[in-house]
């Protein structure tokens, strides 16, 4: 025998019976279901009260849909700001595999640039000390 967990969404009409809306099987999508319903209630008086001429079943049907739009309704009303997905590139550079001279790529990989001879650190002048020495493994 198999056992299934179902999430029924369940509202109120106007003579106060219970209606089943819709049935789901994931909690989250029943919440958002039903979050959405609030909130095309809320649109539907908003609308029902105003001095448009609509009648129930067009302010029903324009509160569902605003609902199901909302973020395009934020968006419009300026509530909220739309986030577009391209970055801005960043104008810094990268200069840790820059020639000093050239201020191009140099041909040394990361790697290469990371290793140090310990004769080259101990030359260097304290303007250009190295913090730190890798030093690479003869086994490997």
């Amino acid at each position: 025998m198999a056992v299934e967990t179902r999430y029924v969404v369940v509202r109120t009409d106007k003579n106060n019976k219970e209606q089943e809306v819709m049935t789901f099987t994931d909690k989250r999508a029943a919440d958002e279901h039903d979050k959405m319903l609030d909130m095309a209630d809320g649109m539907f008086e908003i609308l029902h009260s105003s001095n448009l001429k609509l009648d129930e079943e067009q302010c029903e049907e324009l509160s569902i849909y605003l609902a199901k739009h909302r973020e395009d309704v934020l968006f419009a009303l300026q509530a909220k700001k739309k986030v577009t997905g391209k970055k801005k590139p960043s104008q810094e550079k990268q200069t840790d595999l820059l020639d000093e001279e050239e201020e191009q790529i140099s041909p040394k990989s990361l790697s290469e640039t990371l290793i140090v001879d310990n004769n080259e650190a101990v030359n260097k002048t304290e303007d250009n000390m190295v913090d730190f020495i890798i030093e690479k493994d003869e086994a490997a």
